[in-house]
């Protein structure tokens, strides 16, 4: 058998050069498709943490017979009121129904008051509410009106990789969604309609 020859096995440059640009051409289309996927459920994560939040807080305002309210925080331990974007975080706490009345802030000083739940920060998804006031819910499960506003909506919007502040975008690929809270405490999430600003 002197004098065969034994063809090595293996690919030869062409196949792997082939192989190569087959590879590429998957990954510059699912790359994209995985990223929007990721956007997609990062909105719906945080829209279901915070409406599960405002049901929590509706729930235990008819258990206690309390006042239950939601305040947007900076810091996990205080309101802070002087804008309406949630995406820093949020706080929920229970009070007696005082002559003081609903709508009441947080305070750490006051007995009366009991935190419940500590909303975190969302990098990745703005949160804007109608406004940056306290909303409550009273012992029958409705929500206070608060000066004008008798309904409140939270809009959620995806942020653009690498962005980790500012209000994010609604788009065909990653669509945001719309948390509503009616006067009678009911509360609904809905995507919202495309082309729609990330605010109420």
């Amino acid at each position: 058998m002197a004098g065969l020859r034994v063809r090595a096995k293996g690919f030869s440059i062409v196949e792997l050069m082939v192989a190569v640009a087959v590879m590429g051409i998957l990954l510059a289309i699912a790359v994209p498709s995985f990223r929007s996927t990721m956007r997609r459920s990062n909105v719906s994560n945080v829209a279901n943490t915070l409406m599960g939040d405002i049901q929590y807080a509706r729930g235990e305002a008819a258990t206690r017979h309390k006042f239950v309210s939601i305040c947007r925080s900076t810091d996990g331990a205080t309101c802070a009121q002087t804008s309406a974007d949630y995406d820093l975080g949020w706080l929920v706490y229970a009070y007696n129904a005082g002559t003081v009345g609903a709508n009441q802030a947080y305070s750490a000083s006051d007995s009366s008051f009991q935190l419940l739940r500590i909303g975190t920060v969302q990098k990745r998804v703005s949160i804007t509410a109608t406004d940056g006031k306290v909303m409550t819910f009273g012992q029958s499960g409705q929500m206070a009106a608060n000066g004008t506003r008798t309904t409140n909506a939270f809009v959620l919007c995806s942020r653009k990789n690498g962005v980790d502040t500012g209000i994010g975008e609604n788009v065909n690929e990653v669509p945001g969604s719309v948390i509503t809270v009616t006067a009678s405490g009911s509360v609904s999430s809905n995507t919202l309609v495309a082309g729609a600003a990330c605010s109420p």
